[in-house]
């Protein structure tokens, strides 16, 4: 059984004083037709409090302009508004005269109705208590019996559940029981922190020096492991980052002042640099009596190996872009941006190398994981989100990471070297250790440094996302010689870890970034960006996608279970956040410090000793019983708010096991399957690849085999594979998933000495987002589609508007109007093998990381051209074996618009409006160009992705049904 929820830190104080939490379905943001559909919110619906049709909040203002309303919006019960007791607020630094300041609030949270026993929520299922005035519930245009209790259909305790007047008159008993899901305004022993996880936005970038950045031109000088290629610029983090804080400032909440005046709520962005052996924070400081007076300082620590922090208060480096829209603070904000160049550039002086050896002996250092540190420690008091902007792992300082691959392949020659490569540092252990093993006492003070960064992310509700852009390490070509496929050959990339950085940003919630494709083979699909490189566009939309999101934080999950089934364990063993409890007297609860729409919460659910038990009183003896899961979660919202949204799920038991079969869901199976994989190379002892790649094969061979001997399925004939009609796609599944980056084998037969595909570092990035795979991804992830974009028909790559849909009663006007957006009609689809691949076609491959532009090497180069622009001073021709370089971009042509509509539909997916869209893929995909045959650097990735495809490990999908029958 697998809950899609969001969640994040904190923990669910029951009103009983119990410490329990809660968790929920998916968290999704707000259409900007909030206005008409916030009837929920403005009380015309769900309060009856003070008839204030005035009441404008909002929890988010979607980035993206649309007007369709979102049909998975959830309704938010709250209660009248009325001053919430607070504590006297002192200030102790002013002096012994002033006098202790109350500063009142309003609040319209409510205590949700809840079980004395068990603690669960009243909920559809809930019947009506016998001592009850009146036995029989009925509603009649929203008109109640006084009933007085309810029955509790988790536990099964009678009268447990007490209702209020207040619960009947502001609409909190029609809302849980007409419902499945709602959402609750709470306060007071649900908010388990003194003041609200704010919401705070700081950013650690990496300066590179221009001097040092190079490019496709192969001037000046970069780290070594970029070669000729550039990865992220300094200028271009800087911009994506404006980018951002306008998008923030458009977005900010809504709340309401003191004066009763809407205003946008509080939101700061703050930045700092770090380069070599220091951190450099730069803010305001005021030039005189006048506040347009000012000019930027910069605060710097030097000390980044024995305790880094930060040096400043926050409120000193940060500026607030959201409240009120101060024009002031904006300006502030601006200035420092446009002025930091500079800043850096008088503070680090004459230090640019001007040499290969000064370049290898100065900048090669990374202080990241200094830098990591002074961002945990500038949120300890305030919570919110960090990003880390980086080339390379942190090698210098606190945190430092050593290179765990030197020895290069014959580290992956052995199956237990090659588990170490991609295993976090936080879970290995070091036995043994002697002077003469100084790189493992190094991994060991990495390891302490990574777990405890880890635990004070958890404890402060504070989020890390790391953001990596490296490019491939290829050979430098001689000047006088073509681009060729020999030149253009990627070696090893250099070792990033991924696995311990990735860790962390699990631990606290985050995201792991890896911009990984450079400029020589990247297109930059956005045409609106003038001048805008493939990797600016890149790290724009990764850092606008975490940002920009709607998102909660301090949150908890939390499920509860009838009588019968019990949680076994959550999926994987480590998810994402975490788990609080040993789950032996009741299911384990869930922090999280962060939760958006793309969080998912995988759910293994077992029997218990007795059988289930029909805890919902009422119905017959012949009806079967039912059981009722119940999930929760417990967030702060952006503006500030405690909600905990609740929901129910009532399911029948059945004693046909064709049922089972017949109600199966095949991303729910697939999403279960790839995370229990995950799990099985995460036990620290007996974890391992193979175990893994077994165990799926063990697990298909089982399900197909039960169906076949417990349903009508017997009866067939022996000699013909019968797959559950809800299942047809499963054993192309568990193919694709023992082919994939996440469990295939790196080396091929035969050759040792070949490169090593999946490294440590893509295996271990891919584990890391197959560990919180949802339904809708899980067997996308794994089999790519391959669309073919030569020869496509008249209407492909078109806007089709739907046929208008009747008006029923049963379907709401939202739903209808979502499905009327007008969709990208899509090329054919071809299966991922060699042999559909024609050398003189051009296809696209999605396999949900990126989209791959196979150009065969038989494609006429004008035909190619009219798809891709290129602009650079070097070779654009792709005869004499050589591929074009350069900055690349989709043309503005009628084949380059039909690919940019195209890729835009692949990047929605399903998702009912824009908003959601910015979450429904793992990240950004970006457009690659593949010259198959003539030498492109991502051709043997490619290749790889072809999964139906026989390698020399893995059958092809004919030859795995065959076996799989026998």
């Amino acid at each position: 059984s697998s809950l899609c929820g969001g969640g994040g830190g904190g923990g669910e104080e029951d009103v009983s004083g119990n410490n329990n939490s809660s968790g929920e379905g998916r968290i999704n943001g707000q259409s900007r037709s909030s206005s008409q559909w916030n009837g929920r919110e403005l009380g015309d619906i769900y309060n009856t409090d003070d008839g204030d049709q005035n009441n404008k909040e909002l929890d988010y203002i979607p980035f993206i302009s649309d007007n369709t309303p979102d049909p998975e919006r959830v309704n938010v019960l709250r209660g009248p508004r009325r001053v919430e007791e607070s504590k006297l607020q002192t200030d102790r630094t002013t002096q012994h005269h002033h006098m202790p300041t109350e500063k009142p609030r309003t609040t319209r949270a409510i205590a949700p109705p809840r079980c004395d026993r068990c603690q669960a929520y009243l909920n559809p299922f809930c019947t009506p208590g016998t001592s009850s005035s009146n036995s029989y519930s009925f509603r009649t245009a929203g008109t109640y019996t006084p009933i007085q209790c309810y029955n509790c259909n988790l536990c099964g305790a009678q009268n447990s559940i007490s209702i209020s007047d207040e619960y009947i008159s502001n609409g909190t008993v029609d809302a849980a029981l007409r419902c499945g899901t709602v959402e609750y305004e709470v306060g007071g022993a649900y908010c388990v922190r003194e003041n609200p996880v704010e919401n705070v936005h700081l950013y650690g970038v990496e300066y590179v020096p221009p001097e040092c950045e190079g490019g496709a031109s192969g001037n000046g000088y970069h780290h070594r492991h970029h070669g000729s290629m550039k990865s992220h610029g300094w200028r271009e983090a800087l911009d994506a980052i404006m980018e951002v804080a306008k998008g923030l400032r458009q977005t900010a909440p809504l709340i309401e002042d003191d004066n009763g005046q809407m205003v946008n709520a509080p939101v700061k962005i703050g930045v700092f640099a770090f380069c070599r052996d220091m951190l450099v924070f730069p803010y305001i400081k005021k030039n005189g009596k006048s506040d347009d007076e000012f000019e930027v300082s910069v605060a710097v620590v030097s000390d980044v190996e024995e305790d880094p922090f930060c040096p400043l208060p926050l409120h000193m480096w940060t500026h607030d872009v959201g409240a009120k829209h101060d024009p002031m603070e904006w300006q502030r904000f601006r200035h420092v941006m446009d002025s930091y160049s500079a800043t850096m550039k008088v503070l680090l002086g004459d230090s640019v190398p001007s040499s290969r050896q000064e370049l290898d002996d100065k900048w090669k250092r990374n202080c990241g994981g200094a830098a990591l540190a002074a961002l945990v420690d500038a949120l300890k008091g305030s919570g919110g989100r960090g990003t880390l902007i980086t080339t390379r792992r942190p090698n210098y300082g606190a945190g430092a990471l050593r290179d765990r691959e030197a020895g290069q392949q014959s580290q992956y020659l052995r199956t237990p070297n090659e588990q170490r490569l991609f295993a976090p540092l936080q879970n290995l252990t070091f036995q043994g250790l002697t002077s003469a093993n100084a790189g493992e006492e190094k991994e060991r003070q990495a390891s302490l440094f990574y777990r405890q960064l880890g635990e004070d992310c958890a404890r402060n509700r504070v989020s890390l996302d790391v953001v990596v852009t490296s490019s491939s390490l290829t050979a430098q070509p001689p000047p006088s010689s073509s681009v060729g496929a020999t030149a253009m050959r990627p070696n090893v990339r250099e070792f990033l870890d991924v696995a311990t950085l990735s860790e962390l940003c699990r631990v606290s919630c985050g995201k792991f970034k890896w911009l990984r494709v450079g400029n020589e083979c990247g297109i930059t699909v956005d045409e609106s960006n003038d001048g805008c490189s493939f990797t600016g566009e890149q790290l724009r939309e990764e850092l606008k996608r975490s940002a920009l999101a709607y998102m909660g934080s301090d949150a908890v999950f939390k499920l509860r279970c009838s009588h019968g089934v019990q949680v076994k364990s959550y999926a994987p063993i480590k998810p994402v956040g975490t788990l609080v409890g040993d789950g032996i007297v009741d299911s384990a609860q869930l922090d999280l410090s962060r939760i958006d729409s793309n969080t998912t919460i995988a759910v293994v659910i077992e029997h218990k000793v007795g059988g289930v038990v029909n805890t919902r009183q009422g119905g017959t003896k012949s009806d079967a019983p039912m059981v009722f899961f119940q999930s929760a979660v417990l967030y702060t919202t952006m503006s500030g708010k405690r909600r905990v949204r609740v929901s129910t799920l009532g399911l029948a038991t059945t004693k046909v096991p064709a049922d089972v079969f017949r109600g199966s869901d095949l991303g729910t199976v697939a999403t279960i399957m790839t995370r229990q994989a995950v799990s099985d190379i995460q036990r620290s002892e007996e974890g391992s690849l193979e175990i893994a790649r077994d165990n799926v094969w063990q697990q298909c061979i089982s399900i197909l085999a039960n169906y076949r001997l417990n349903t009508t399925a017997k009866s067939s004939p022996s000699g013909q594979l019968i797959l559950p009609e809800s299942l047809q796609l499963l054993p192309l599944f568990c193919l694709s998933l023992r082919k994939s980056r996440m469990f295939r084998h790196c080396l091929q037969k035969g050759a040792p000495s070949a490169k090593p595909f999946p490294t440590a570092d893509e295996r271990s990035y891919h584990l890391f987002y197959s560990s919180f795979t949802s339904p809708n991804m899980a067997l996308q992830c794994v089999h790519p589609n391959l669309l073919q974009v030569s020869d496509m028909r008249t209407r492909d790559g078109e806007w089709i508007k739907p046929t208008s849909l009747e008006t029923h009663k049963l379907i709401d006007e939202n739903v209808i109007a979502a499905s009327m957006r007008p969709l990208c009609q899509l090329p054919k689809t071809m299966n991922p093998s060699i042999t559909c691949l024609d050398e003189s076609g051009m296809y696209i491959l999605d396999d949900r990381f990126a989209f791959y532009l196979f150009v065969g090497k038989d494609v006429p180069e004008d035909k190619w051209k009219d798809l891709i622009s290129v602009s650079s001073p070097g070779d654009s021709r792709v005869g004499g074996g050589s591929v074009p370089i350069g900055s690349l971009s989709l043309a503005s042509t009628s084949s380059g618009n039909k690919i940019r509509n195209i890729l835009h539909q692949l990047r929605m997916l399903n998702s009912p409006n824009p908003t959601l869209a910015m979450n429904a893929r793992p990240m950004f995909a970006p457009l690659i160009l593949v010259f198959v045959g003539r030498g492109s650097v991502f051709e043997e990735e490619m290749d790889s992705l072809l999964i139906d495809d026989p390698d020399s490990h893995e059958k092809s999908y004919v030859d795995f049904l065959c076996l799989l029958h026998k």
